[in-house]
């Protein structure tokens, strides 16, 4: 784990030019500041629970959370996976709704927790905060119908490549991917079954897209799988 303040500082975050803050008034950011929680959740921890009102969300600074449903058949159904700078449990804190699915640490992540109640407060003071805010729920739903669309129109192949893709780049953009999920979840992701994703990794392999060594996946051609993937 990295010794990081136990409440960092909004005005010296790496991402606040990359969120909503990047337009916010001083004010606004010190309230924030001053009203956030920050919390260290071990691999494997909930961060949101379906079935458990929304009483604010999380801002992620460091590691990856995994957004997934508890379909009626008992198996799970991955919907997003989170990194550094995204925001999660938004939409149900802005609406106050009870969650609809969980959100779990995929490794150890450092989050900072902002209640909606002052999210509500800072909306009603800060009229382009206010806009940065829409837009991100905008943002949100946006990535929802994308992978919805995904998940009925592309191909595994496709699919896969447009993940590893988005993994890549919540991991730092580096190049190589380190395998925090199971290829069973891994496989839920994309709407597929296990042994055809296992196929899909060993075919982006031979044909040099990408090599593999247990949990982790170098990106060797990183055109190829966007040419792929088919993401805009």
């Amino acid at each position: 784990m990295s010794d990081l303040p136990l409440n960092p500082d909004c005005f010296l975050c790496d991402y606040k030019n990359h969120n909503v803050l990047h337009c916010a008034a001083h004010e606004t950011i010190e309230r924030i500041n001053e009203g956030k929680d920050f919390t260290i959740f071990p691999r494997g921890k909930n961060l949101v629970t379906a079935g458990v009102k929304a009483d604010g969300f999380f801002f992620i600074k460091t590691g990856l959370v995994r957004s997934y449903v508890q379909l009626a058949s008992g198996k799970e159904q991955t919907l997003r996976l989170s990194g550094p700078g995204d925001w999660v449990g938004f939409r149900d804190c802005i609406s106050d709704s009870i969650s609809h699915h969980n959100v779990v640490a995929v490794e150890d992540t450092h989050a900072c927790y902002i209640t909606g109640a002052l999210i509500d407060a800072l909306v009603k003071d800060d009229s382009n905060f206010q806009k940065e805010v829409f837009r991100q729920m905008a943002k949100e739903w946006r990535e929802m119908e994308e992978h919805v669309v995904s998940l009925g129109t592309k191909q595994v192949h496709e699919k896969l490549a447009e993940i590893l893709i988005v993994l890549d780049n919540a991991q730092g953009r580096k190049n190589h991917v380190e395998l925090k999920v199971t290829r069973d979840v891994l496989a839920t992701f994309i709407g597929t079954k296990t042994e055809t994703l296992v196929r899909a990794l060993s075919d982006l392999k031979a044909r040099e897209f990408i090599s593999v060594d247990k949990n982790r996946i170098d990106i060797l051609n990183r055109d190829a799988l966007y040419s792929l993937s088919k993401i805009a």
